[in-house]
């Protein structure tokens, strides 16, 4: 079966280290991401990362999910995932790439993969878009007020 992705970039003018700044800062991640404004997590591959997503923007209600953190590249590249469920895996990456040294492409996408692949798209794929594109916005909002 093959992966099936959701996707979101935004181009922040702002430095690769700026932006890093904010995206690894997740103790401030209320002040500018409406779709995950909580995550617990430290940098220790193979760590839980507890994400308290909301899933619909006008509600304070956020669920809490469980990943796994499989990669931490400092001020480049976080990700994590769910990679031990029969029903789905998951690998999400949060990703910079310096497009000169004033400006920085942010990029964001979940793969998903597993039996219940479709299911879980047919509910929830608008609702992650609208998420991703959300974060997006918010970073570079947050970035390039500060």
């Amino acid at each position: 079966m093959s992966k099936r992705l959701i996707e979101s970039k935004i181009t922040i003018k702002a430095p690769i280290q700026k932006v890093w700044a904010v995206l690894s800062n997740f103790d401030n991640y209320h002040q500018w991401n409406p779709f995950t404004p909580k995550i617990e997590v430290k940098n220790e591959i193979g760590s839980t990362v507890g994400l308290h997503v909301r899933l619909n923007p006008k509600s304070s209600k956020t669920i809490l999910q469980k990943e796994t953190l499989l990669k931490w590249e400092e001020g480049k590249c976080l990700e994590w995932g769910i990679k031990n469920s029969w029903f789905v895996q998951t690998v999400r990456i949060q990703s910079l790439k310096a497009i000169d040294e004033n400006t920085t492409e942010y990029y964001t996408s979940d793969a998903f993969e597993g039996p219940l692949t479709g299911l879980i798209l047919l509910l929830y794929r608008n609702k992650i878009q609208i998420g991703f594109d959300d974060v997006c916005t918010g970073l570079k909002k947050e970035v390039e007020g500060l």
